[in-house]
């Protein structure tokens, strides 16, 4: 099923509860503890500046956003897209990495499992399941927000899940929290491999950075707790077994069922997301099916 030329995406259920209505918007929960459905914004056309406005407090609140029914090109992404921070360049992998992460590097990025006739890859971060993790949180300056949009879906799986980390932070134990106050942890992110990292990477061949463990949101003001199991490889200051286990511990809290949303995709759904405030993952598909869709993000600013 594609996003171009469609007209009224079928629908499937979504859990919600109706919120207030600023702007000419409508606000849907869509989970106790993150995510919202917004209703009542064509994104193919320019916004005016009380629906930005809206659009803006509705997301410093759930965190993720959905819009359904789009019919919208890269241009009106990135128009989107661009009043919520600058767009952000992409980053080559590090010499040392042998992965491709997407054959061109543009501010759009196709995130695809199609190849050419050559069996060219059409885009990145094609197959298979990807863990919780948040996006550019191995750089100085994580990328604040991301915006996916919907073209071809899978008649299964390869769902996204969205976790926040306000409630992570706000359901720790009191010890535990107390301990890590101040802590820091190492992000990292290899194009070479799939899973997790550990202290025995090569650094100089991958991009990290250390990020404090917990951060304070600018848009919200809340806390959250900034690890994930994709990306966070250990604690500063601690020995290997003590920051595993504690970094277990945490991962386990965020990814409770309890914690997240998990979003079936539709054609023409389009979903941002505060990447201070949420981890994703990916749920895996049929491997003869495509899958296609298209991201942007914007720049943040350095956490401390």
């Amino acid at each position: 099923m594609r996003a171009a030329g469609i007209r009224t995406p079928p629908r499937r259920a979504i859990m919600a509860t109706r919120l207030k209505e600023p702007a000419g918007i409508s606000v849907t929960k869509l989970h106790p503890v993150i995510g919202a459905r917004i209703d009542g914004a064509d994104l193919s056309k320019p916004l005016d500046p009380a629906t930005v406005e809206a659009i803006r407090d509705a997301w410093h609140e759930h965190v993720v956003l959905l819009f359904r029914g789009q019919e919208i090109s890269g241009e009106d992404q990135l128009r989107f897209a661009a009043h919520f921070g600058t767009i952000a360049e992409r980053h080559k992998p590090k010499a040392g990495a042998t992965k491709v992460d997407t054959p061109d590097w543009t501010n759009l990025m196709p995130v695809s499992n199609k190849k050419d006739e050559n069996g060219k890859a059409l885009g990145g971060l094609g197959d298979g399941e990807m863990w919780f993790h948040t996006d550019k949180c191995y750089h100085e300056k994580p990328h604040r927000g991301s915006f996916l949009y919907g073209i071809d879906i899978p008649s299964e799986g390869g769902h996204t899940k969205f976790a926040s980390l306000y409630n992570a932070y706000d359901t720790m134990p009191a010890d535990l929290k107390a301990m890590l106050g101040g802590k820091r942890v190492m992000q990292g992110y290899d194009y070479a491999q799939d899973s997790r990292l550990n202290r025995d990477v090569n650094l100089d061949n991958i991009f990290h950075f250390s990020q404090p463990v917990y951060v304070t949101n600018p848009g919200s003001g809340r806390k959250a707790l900034y690890v994930s199991r994709l990306n966070s490889m250990w604690i500063e200051g601690m020995d290997r077994d003590e920051s595993e286990a504690i970094l277990q511990q945490l991962f386990d809290l965020i990814e409770a069922p309890s914690n997240y949303y998990e979003h079936v995709w539709e054609p023409g759904d389009l979903l941002m997301w505060d990447n201070l405030a949420c981890l994703h993952a990916r749920t895996d598909w049929p491997r003869h099916e495509d899958r296609e869709l298209r991201r942007c993000t914007t720049l943040g600013d350095a956490l401390g």
